[in-house]
């Protein structure tokens, strides 16, 4: 208990690294694994999560019943695999993304003073908002198939969404991949607005703390 208390003050930094690892822990795995793999990656996360919660029971318990749904969708998809059961597996994890995003969200305005921990906090929001970007456009490639272009396999599906959907919040746009329906483009629409929000609102929200900061001498 003393040691998940003491690695509770490093939550944001937990988090980040559990979220580099399911970006890019695939890195260093042959390809022919990645679909076994990827579901120990997003487990990680949750286990890291539960750091952000680590003092509120009720979420604690939350993420507890979700990361058992997660385990118990990812088991039957292994046996039966049916766009319906891969939709709710991806709302189970928009649902957790949002939960843990909110939260750091929550705790960057929170937070009066810019040190290292909110750095990180804010990266990880960014990175946070990708990957609901990545379950969302997930959710609507299953549900109609075909609504983006160059998908790849089953097996090259999510990584590529998932590409997608940092170079449209980053406002990249290579045109490798584009949405081909209305409500992917809508979709679209939505991320790229709220990758320019998080940019400019959080970026200025952090150095409007700094600037107070030195102006009070601290």
């Amino acid at each position: 208990m003393i040691k998940m208390q003491k690695l509770a003050l490093f939550k944001h930094e937990i988090v980040l690294a559990s979220l580099l690892i399911l970006l890019f822990g695939q890195l260093f795995i042959p390809v022919k694994w990645h679909s076994f793999i990827q579901p120990f990656l997003f487990a990680q996360t949750f286990i890291a999560g539960i750091f952000l919660f680590y003092t509120q029971k009720t979420w604690r318990t939350l993420f507890l019943l979700c990361f058992s749904l997660v385990l118990a969708t990812e088991v039957l998809r292994i046996f039966i695999e049916i766009p319906l059961l891969r939709s709710i597996n991806s709302l189970l994890y928009i649902f957790f993304f949002i939960s843990i995003s909110v939260e750091t969200y929550r705790q960057i305005f929170n937070t009066k003073k810019v040190g290292l921990s909110m750095i990180i906090a804010v990266f990880s929001g960014f990175i946070l908002l990708c990957f609901i970007a990545s379950l969302l456009f997930l959710i609507i490639e299953n549900q109609t198939p075909f609504s983006f272009s160059n998908l790849g396999s089953n097996e090259e599906k999510f990584q590529n969404i998932n590409y997608f959907s940092f170079i449209t919040a980053l406002t990249i746009g290579y045109g490798d991949i584009v949405p081909l329906t209305q409500q992917a483009k809508k979709a679209v629409m939505l991320v790229s607005l709220l990758g320019n929000f998080y940019s400019v609102f959080v970026t200025g929200t952090v150095i409007g703390k700094y600037i107070n900061k030195k102006s009070n001498g601290e």
